[in-house]
């Protein structure tokens, strides 16, 4: 075989993966597009939302289940479900009551359109600030990701987060790390089970990020004790407690999550710890020459936060982002990763009940590719450090 046919031969394999890829895309593309074509989409998580604003611009309790408004889900086949009321904790509630004084279906309109907007604004930015590892194919694929599109149909606050994760990120990055422990307390003041992620920063020498972070989540935390004293962080912390008919709804990507559909919460607790300390340790060992030293300890601290949250749905496979676009190159395991990422949720949903086996593998799909996606990150540094010490 001559070199020109070689070449001939390369050429058709990448054009054929081209047009196989960009077949998908346009599948994915459509199957998520599907839910917002009928006009008729519910609140969903939003009237959770504005059901707790209304009820603390009321008096009440915002973390009742008492309101019309509240999402209620039922899958009786397999036990999941109930009244999905707000979680994230009391200052959330403050900012829904602001929304809860306009139409909830306008609200919740251009609540998706302003995360649409932004969540593109974001990877344009991270496309700018990672023009080198960008390619065309992961620009496109970043909004085939299913994180997104649940984030817009339920109307939640994901994207918002993502925006104080792609500044911290990108502030630590560039050695501003006071202002990406700002960015990075105001996603732990909303979702304090990212508090793991300051930790990582700290055990690794941003001692001044993690003290920034730790003080503006501080500061924020408390500002509704002023107005509404002790008693609603006891509203929120028993509406918190742990409910296996939640965990094991799909698409719930923690460990928890995974052994509640085992029936054993204490053994995911148990392998959190591990988990969480395993990680740690790994993020003292050397860099990855794949990723920048502050990026490789922030990726594990973002992926230990949302495997060691009780719940993390979906959507939260979007706080993913900074990782893949800042990643030189992806090895198979971060590919497996993203296309389990981009699994279509409705699919998902139709196969997540059929079976034990199918209620294991497909309830917990996502947390599949958030592992593989570990997997490919610290493969990289045992690679490097393998190098480093030959």
């Amino acid at each position: 075989m001559n070199i020109n046919t070689t070449f001939s031969l390369r050429k058709s394999k990448k054009t054929a993966g081209q047009v196989v890829v960009f077949f998908f895309f346009i599948a994915v593309l459509m199957l998520n597009v599907f839910p917002f074509l009928d006009g008729q989409q519910e609140l969903l998580d939003f009237g959770s939302f504005y059901a707790s604003g209304l009820q603390i611009q009321n008096g009440e309790n915002p973390y009742s289940p008492d309101s019309k408004f509240v999402l209620e889900i039922n899958y009786p086949r397999v036990g999941a479900g109930g009244k999905m009321v707000n979680l994230n904790p009391p200052i959330s509630a403050i900012i829904f009551g602001v929304i809860s004084q306009f139409d909830p279906d306008q609200s919740l309109r251009i609540w998706q359109v302003a995360s649409a907007v932004l969540f593109t604004g974001l990877m344009f930015f991270l496309t700018a600030v990672y023009r080198k590892n960008t390619t065309t194919t992961k620009f496109i694929w970043a909004f085939t990701i299913a994180g997104f599109w649940q984030t817009l149909i339920l109307g939640q606050i994901y994207i918002f987060l993502l925006l104080f994760i792609v500044l911290g990120w990108v502030f630590i990055q560039r050695k501003r790390y006071i202002l990406g422990g700002i960015a990075i307390g105001l996603v732990v003041a909303l979702k304090p089970n990212f508090i793991i992620w300051p930790i990582f920063l700290l055990v690794s020498g941003y001692s001044v990020t993690f003290l920034a972070s730790a003080l503006i989540s501080l500061l924020i935390s408390l500002i509704p004790l002023l107005s509404y004293g002790i008693k609603i962080y006891q509203q929120w912390l028993e509406a918190s407690s742990l409910r296996r008919e939640a965990l094991i709804l799909p698409g719930n990507s923690s460990i928890v999550g995974l052994t509640a559909r085992l029936n054993d919460l204490t053994v995911g607790i148990v392998i959190d710890v591990i988990l969480v300390c395993a990680l740690l340790y790994l993020s003292k060992q050397r860099k990855s020459t794949k990723m920048g030293h502050s990026e490789y300890v922030s990726a594990l601290g973002i992926i230990a936060a949302i495997l060691a949250s009780p719940i993390s749905w979906a959507g939260y496979t979007i706080f993913l982002l900074p990782i893949l676009f800042s990643m030189k190159k992806w090895n198979y395991l971060v590919i497996i990763s993203a296309a389990i990422l981009s699994f279509p949720f409705i699919i998902l949903l139709t196969l997540w009940q059929t079976s034990y086996p199918n209620f294991v593998i497909f309830g917990w799909f996502y947390g599949w590719g958030i592992l593989s996606l570990l997997a490919g990150v610290v493969k990289n540094t045992i690679m490097t450090s393998n190098i480093q010490t030959n």
